[in-house]
């Protein structure tokens, strides 16, 4: 033992180093805690806890796991990359107001919505038309209602959509720059002396500039202030947004100027008045009746006599929230106010400045402010007495016009920013009824009014809007299967999705290089119209004109792209007559592109399979190249090839309906579209033949001139 225990104290190192033997130490322990914390194991942090630990979704939470070891959980899911999308948020969470808020700003922000949009999107579809998303139709009612309303009740839709521009300067420098954009064989123009004074809105149609022989631009609504002087006049012009930037660059180069806060050397100003002002229109006999419920007694007792169509009305009324009634009434009976006992077009309104005061005070007082006041009334729906915040709000009520042979009664009311909804609310409890962009369209077709709601057939904005409805109509018709397509070949349907007024005017008259244009000259159409047509000369007939008519059908209705046509010398009245099937030239293509295709679809499908099996890829062997060709070829076999209006048919066509439908207001069925002008010495009795497109039915109509 005692030679073991020597031999042991001579390996033993005569002196030892605290410092080194404490850092070997030292890298020991932090090994060891290193395998402690890291385990070579297969379980994650939040898998090892014990059984009453655990909690559902602890990987997707870590404030499940226990505090002191969530540092250790996040570094452990980091490893297994990025987070997913979160979990959308629950409903009541995003029903709140301010979310809500946010949301609406997020969506409006790439399509302008108007004021009152939240009031029609639960009520109307919507649809996205010119930078607007705007209502189309009613969800649950039909356009027999509107018929009713705008016969009998009150018709109310939301124009605001409408640009306003607002020019100031001498009125002589106004109106000699805007009189080379106006026809004045089309009528009154900007300068007529009924409505320099202010006291009437007028309407013409503009022109590029000096350039009356060529399509119009469209047709706009104008009002001159009725305050100022001869040097400083203010007007404004209410253009449709489908030709707002093309009638905007036409007023630029007439006045030299390119921003939307514009002067020049002679001291005229351009202002963009777009998203400032609201504007409604009323139409039915009891649309004064529905305004004056936003007057107070003074006022509405003066409002009794009758007015003149365009006349203009400004008045100041309160805050409509503090009179809302509680529940919807109907109006009892047709009150016309009297312009001249309640006030001219002298507004407030048209200062910049007092419109901006009033737009604020609606964020000064908001609406659950009034809610709260009007709740601690004794008396429950009484009208809240004037607050002290409250100011008058200007309005301005501009008369509806004379636009045809059958006066509609009505008003346009125009007002500030930021106060649509809640006028929208006061004029809808007090008996309006709300339409949307089909609603103006009946009302066009069945009285011929609204018609700057409207676009001109000839202007460049209304060929785009035909493009896109031809479009849309392909696309619909193409989507049926082959065998429940009406084949427009054989019915000999020449334009069944779009009208080539061109191919009309060449047929009858010969080749024009300006293409064809809309007769709006007033003494001839007046002439067109009286039992004995004046006699039109040689030079009149050879140019490219349209001529507005009217047709109306005792048994049947025309329909959108009808055909009109001149009856043979042999042709009895009432008699019936019918087309004759024409041939398709282009059925055995189709069925054996059909086949060809089917079989080119297959062997695809085959070659991929194989080259799938072989490296997993399927080659160049793609099937949409050859779908979008064999749609391509497909498409143009179905439809009508180009041939002579004139003679190629039974009856000569001479002109095509745009609107058709059975008309509500006469009971039976009426058509409004357009003919050639050199059609119209050889029209018999005012009878003409129409025939329906997809039909090969001749029905027998009488023609009126617009």
């Amino acid at each position: 033992m005692t030679d073991e225990r020597n031999k042991m104290t001579q390996n033993v190192p005569s002196d030892l180093s605290v410092v080194r033997f404490s850092s070997v130490r030292a890298q020991e322990i932090v090994a060891l805690t290193k395998m402690i914390e890291n385990p070579q194991c297969t379980k994650l942090l939040f898998q090892k806890l014990p059984c009453h630990m655990r909690r559902r979704a602890m990987s997707h939470n870590p404030n499940r796991m226990p505090r002191t070891l969530r540092e250790a959980h996040k570094a452990q899911m980091a490893k297994s990359g990025p987070a997913t999308q979160p979990k959308r948020p629950r409903r009541k969470y995003r029903r709140r107001p301010s979310r809500l808020l946010e949301e609406y700003k997020k969506r409006s922000s790439k399509v302008s919505w108007l004021e009152t949009h939240l009031w029609h999107a639960k009520r109307f579809h919507m649809v996205i038309k010119w930078g607007h998303r705007l209502p189309e139709r009613s969800c649950a009612r039909s356009h027999r209602f509107c018929y009713r309303s705008v016969a009998q009740h009150c018709l109310l839709m939301d124009i605001s959509y409408l640009c306003c521009v607002e020019i100031q300067g001498p009125q002589e420098e106004i109106v000699r720059g805007l009189i080379s954009l106006c026809d004045p064989k089309t009528g009154p123009t900007f300068g007529a002396s009924s409505f320099l004074n202010g006291t009437r809105e007028g309407r013409v149609i503009i022109f590029k500039r000096n350039q009356f022989s060529s399509g119009p631009i469209g047709l706009v609504t104008f009002l001159w202030c009725n305050a100022g002087n001869l040097d400083m006049r203010t007007l404004w012009i209410w253009s449709h947004p489908a030709f707002y930037q093309q009638f905007l660059c036409e007023l630029n180069s007439i006045f030299e100027s390119d921003s939307d806060l514009l002067s020049n050397p002679s001291g005229v100003k351009i202002t963009l008045n777009k998203g400032k002002l609201n504007r409604f229109r009323l139409r039915g006999p009891f649309a004064h009746s529905v305004v004056s419920s936003l007057f107070d007694k003074e006022t509405r007792s003066a409002s009794s006599l009758s007015q003149s169509p365009g006349f203009v009305t400004s008045v100041e009324v309160r805050d409509p929230r503090m009179i809302l009634a509680q529940t919807r009434i109907k109006s009892s009976s047709s009150t016309v106010g009297n312009c001249e006992l309640v006030g001219l077009s002298k507004s407030k309104l048209w200062d910049a400045s007092v419109r901006d005061q009033i737009t604020n005070m609606r964020t000064i007082l908001p609406d659950h402010v009034i809610n709260n006041r009007r709740s601690e009334l004794l008396v429950p729906g009484t009208e809240l007495p004037v607050q002290p915040e409250e100011i008058p709000i200007p309005i301005l009520i501009v008369n509806a016009s004379h636009e045809s042979s059958d006066f509609v009664p009505g008003c346009d009311v125009i007002l500030p920013a930021g106060w649509a909804t809640a006028f929208w609310l006061a004029l809808i409890y007090s008996g309006g009824h709300a339409g949307g962009l089909k609603d103006a369209g009946s009302m066009n077709f069945e009285y011929g009014i609204c018609r700057d709601l409207c676009l001109e057939i000839d202007s460049e904005a209304g060929k785009a809007t035909a493009v896109d409805r031809k479009m849309n109509l392909m696309e619909e018709y193409f989507c049926r299967p082959p065998k429940t397509r009406t084949n427009f070949i054989k019915l000999a349907t020449p334009f069944p999705f779009c009208v080539d007024w061109d191919r009309l005017t060449i047929d009858w008259i010969g080749q024009s290089e300006s293409g064809f244009t809309v007769l709006r000259d007033k003494k001839l159409l007046n002439g067109l119209c009286q039992k004995n047509r004046i006699v039109l000369p040689e030079i009149l007939l050879s140019q490219p004109y349209l001529v507005p008519v009217t047709v109306r059908i005792k048994h049947g209705s025309p329909q959108e792209f009808s055909m009109i046509c001149l009856p043979g010398a042999d042709d009895k009245v009432n008699s019936v007559i019918n087309e004759p099937i024409h041939q398709d030239p282009c059925a055995k293509e189709r069925k054996m592109l059909r086949q060809q295709h089917s079989s080119l679809l297959k062997s695809l499908a085959k070659k991929r399979k194989e080259y799938r099996d072989k490296d997993g890829t399927i080659g160049d062997f793609s099937s949409a190249t050859a779908i979008a060709v064999h749609k391509e070829k497909t498409r143009s076999l179905w439809l009508p090839s180009s041939c002579n209006l004139k003679t190629s048919f039974a009856r000569p066509i001479i002109g095509f309906v745009t609107q058709g439908d059975f008309g509500l207001s006469e009971g039976k069925g009426i058509g409004r579209g357009y003919i050639v002008i050199r059609a119209i010495s050889q029209i018999p009795l005012s009878l003409v033949l129409v025939r329906n497109p997809g039909t090969n039915l001749y029905m027998w109509a009488e023609i009126t001139m617009e």
